[in-house]
């Protein structure tokens, strides 16, 4: 009876664990595959809010051949004004003209000169305080060396402009115009260029006689003497055409170039703040003293008018001054790209460049025709060298101090 029971405990005790075991999973078919792995689909980052303005303005790697100038002149007005910093006096009057065109947009035209709106642009971006709309100024050394490289400054084309602006007037930002430094004389004190080469104006004769806009504090004038300096071989032969020799360097003088620059600072240029002051000292009817200066082409409008007595030294050897242009971009992350656009095609029209066409102007537009007894661009182009804004930039700070270092010694 007793092994009945143990038999009968054990069957249940069985029965019970048999009902609370889990059961196994059966076994599953393993997937068919194609030889592909299966990835998931790639998301694309985010845009900066750089790449979003860029984007909503189709400027950068989202530019286009073609505006819609409707679309645009509307965008515009909605923005309502428009800052320009520039580097010329004209801009207010350039200014005005836009407004007259474009009644619903005030434009902010300020003439910072070319420093002050390098410094601007620079400042603002750094800090992230996007205010600024257009850079309408000359470039330089800086334009090419800092300010571009960082996308501070955007190039933009109006498709109206491209039509008659050759493609290299077009990069690295629009040109807007030319403008030309030459080597003058006063004319009422000589009746030619009293130098026929460059070298002698490091000679004796001329210490403390030639102007200059002080290129210690303006680096558009101290990137034309470096251009000078980097044009190494033509101030080699023009040296030998003088003095029948080649020139003895000094240990600080790697080349004809930098040697012209040591004597010519060494030979007391006298420095002034600006281009007005420049002319008034060497070209104001009257004068018994004769000096030199380097001025601009387009003052010569001023000769015309009896205000100022001085031409250029056109037949000086090895070149009768220094090429330099103004560009005009969109400002990164402008507030009012828009009418930003608006003013850049305005002012490189027929209509909205007139401050700035009179003699001694030069525009790169090819259809421009020069005032009579102007010379042309290529003759102009003939006779200087373009500005050297990449060894400048390079060598803005090594200049600066071996300027001020030989300045009239």
């Amino acid at each position: 009876m007793k092994a009945i029971l143990r038999i009968a405990t054990l069957i249940l005790v069985i029965s019970f664990l048999a009902a609370c075991a889990k059961p196994t999973a059966a076994p599953t078919a393993a997937p068919v595959t194609t030889g592909e792995v299966a990835t998931e689909a790639p998301t694309e980052a985010p845009l900066t809010p750089q790449q979003e303005w860029l984007k909503a303005n189709q400027l950068g790697e989202y530019t286009t051949d073609t505006q819609d100038w409707a679309a645009i002149e509307a965008a515009a007005n909605a923005e309502g004004e428009v800052l320009v910093y520039a580097n010329t006096s004209k801009v207010e009057k350039a200014a005005e003209g836009f407004m007259e065109k474009y009644p619903g947009i005030k434009v902010q035209a300020f003439d910072l000169g070319g420093d002050d709106v390098l410094t601007k642009v620079l400042e603002e971006q750094k800090a992230g305080a996007f205010t600024g709309d257009v850079w309408f100024s000359s470039g330089g050394a800086e334009l090419v060396g800092e300010v571009l490289p960082n996308n501070y400054v955007w190039k933009f084309i109006p498709d109206s402009t491209a039509a008659y602006t050759p493609a290299q007037y077009q990069d690295p930002l629009l040109f807007t115009r030319f403008g030309t430094s030459i080597f003058a004389y006063n004319t009422e004190l000589n009746t030619e260029c009293p130098i026929k080469n460059l070298w002698e104006l490091t000679q004796p004769e001329w210490k403390g006689k030639f102007y200059i806009e002080d290129p210690l504090n303006d680096a558009s004038t101290l990137s034309k003497l470096i251009t000078i300096a980097y044009h190494a071989d033509e101030m080699k032969q023009a040296y030998i055409d003088l003095y029948g020799t080649e020139p003895v360097l000094d240990a600080d003088t790697p080349d004809a170039g930098w040697l012209w620059l040591k004597k010519f600072a060494q030979n007391g240029p006298i420095p002034e703040p600006g281009g007005d002051d420049v002319d008034s000292a060497f070209a104001t009817p009257g004068m018994t003293d004769s000096y030199m200066a380097l001025t601009s082409y387009s003052n010569m409008a001023d000769v015309q008018e009896g205000i100022l007595a001085f031409d250029g030294c056109w037949g000086v050897n090895p070149i009768v001054g220094v090429q330099s242009q103004s560009y005009a971009g969109i400002i990164n992350q402008a507030p009012h790209p828009n009418a930003a656009k608006l003013w850049i095609q305005y002012i490189t029209s027929a209509e909205g460049r007139k401050p700035w066409a009179k003699f001694g102007t030069f525009f790169p537009d090819e259809t421009y025709e020069v005032p009579e007894g102007q010379k042309t661009l290529s003759e102009i182009f003939d006779i200087t060298w373009f500005i050297a804004e990449k060894y400048s930039y390079d060598h803005m700070i090594d200049a600066r101090d071996f300027y001020l270092l030989n300045l009239g010694k």
